[in-house]
């Protein structure tokens, strides 16, 4: 039997969660059924490292939506490499793939890792992205949400929409507690002793930095000086993070580094994982600090509300809320370290009982069934 061709699309090549989870995804598909291509929007090391993989990919430079300079050349990818089906990740990626899906009459399967409107846009620009994610679902073969929080809000807003869940699962091989990692701490500077509180995620308002910055400004100064902020990523509201650091006077208890991507070495030598998201689809994140026995920080959004039970397995605290959020730092750091330790086994025991890389594939192998090639 002949391999069933798909053609994933997304819209960068950056490293966030969607590209996370599109990389375990086409790594992990049965290789017999299916042959997996990935276009992409912009070049980033998710492009290197599926092509490292063996993985074809394609990059066509656009970052604007609905690009119509660009279709032509879609459309010659799907007709050149015979594409059968596209599995389509975001608007974006879905906004440049849809003329060529549609003259060669292609299904889509449409993975929403997140919609595209969300309370804090303006009402036109809102009221717009709710149309568009209306005509998208309608016309995809298969939607699929990556947790229930985020199919309730689609029912809420678009009618007649018809989803599955597949929740977000994580390599739990890659992240291993168990395994030996590059001392991040000794090339950092940072002393054995201090407690790594991490932020991993692009610096986007989504992601809101600023609030986990000045939550880590309101610690003690006794606190402070036991600790270090450090945050991973790039993104729009990068410098604006670091003034802020600057103008709270912790700049020099914060370290900012960039992308970089050594994520399990990382969370290794962390100690707190903090994602102060305003929304979220399923946080991959959050599912690989918690698989790496960390003790986990997030807010009350979305899917994340379906991976974390407050004080049990992780913390949750509302979203933008900075004192909340240094009150529960400052509660962490006085526990004991049985109690926190109770918490960490907690965490890593929810992600293998619940969200595995294995359990989600076999889920979209049985959505890819249902195209009946």
């Amino acid at each position: 039997m002949s391999q069933i061709r798909i053609l994933h699309c997304i819209r960068q090549g950056q490293i966030g969660g969607g590209e996370s989870h599109l990389i375990d995804l086409v790594s992990n598909l049965n290789k017999t059924k299916y042959k997996s291509f990935v276009l992409s929007f912009t070049d980033g090391p998710m492009i290197e490292r599926l092509s490292n993989l063996g993985i074809t990919t394609f990059v066509i430079k656009t970052t604007i939506p609905f690009d119509v300079r660009i279709w032509q050349s879609v459309l010659t990818i799907i007709t050149e490499h015979k594409i059968q089906f596209l599995h389509v990740h975001g608007t974006r990626a879905f906004s440049n793939v849809i003329y060529a899906a549609q003259r060669k009459r292609l299904p889509i399967v449409y993975t929403v890792h997140g919609w595209s409107f969300n309370p804090y846009q303006s009402w036109i620009k809102r009221k717009l992205a709710i149309l568009i994610e209306g005509y998208f679902t309608k016309i995809s073969k298969k939607v699929i949400n990556v947790s229930y929080a985020n199919q309730k809000i689609g029912l809420k807003y678009i009618k007649g929409l018809n989803s599955v869940v597949i929740q977000n699962g994580i390599d739990t091989y890659k992240f291993n507690p168990n395994k030996e990692y590059f001392n991040i701490r000794e090339s950092l500077g940072i002393p054995d002793d201090q407690l790594l509180i991490v932020f991993i995620a692009r610096m986007t308002h989504q992601k809101d930095p600023c609030t986990l910055i000045r939550a880590y400004s309101g610690l003690s100064n006794e606190l402070k000086e036991k600790s270090t902020l450090l945050l991973v990523g790039d993104g729009e509201l990068k410098p604006q993070a670091v003034q802020l650091s600057q103008e709270l006077g912790v700049d020099k208890k914060t370290i900012f580094t960039g992308f970089r991507n050594d994520i399990p070495s990382l969370l290794h030598n962390c100690d707190i994982y903090c994602l102060p998201s305003l929304w979220e689809g399923l946080p991959l994140g959050l599912l690989e600090a918690m698989a790496m026995k960390k003790i986990v920080i997030a807010t009350t959004v979305d899917g994340t509300i379906e991976v974390i039970k407050d004080n049990v397995n992780g913390f949750l605290f509302p979203s933008g809320n900075h004192n909340s959020l240094c009150s529960i730092l400052q509660d962490i750091i006085s526990k004991t370290e049985q109690k926190k330790e109770q918490i960490r086994i907690s965490a890593h025991q929810t992600v293998h009982s619940h969200f595995s890389l294995t359990g989600m594939i076999e889920k979209t192998e049985v959505v890819y069934n249902t195209l009946n090639f």
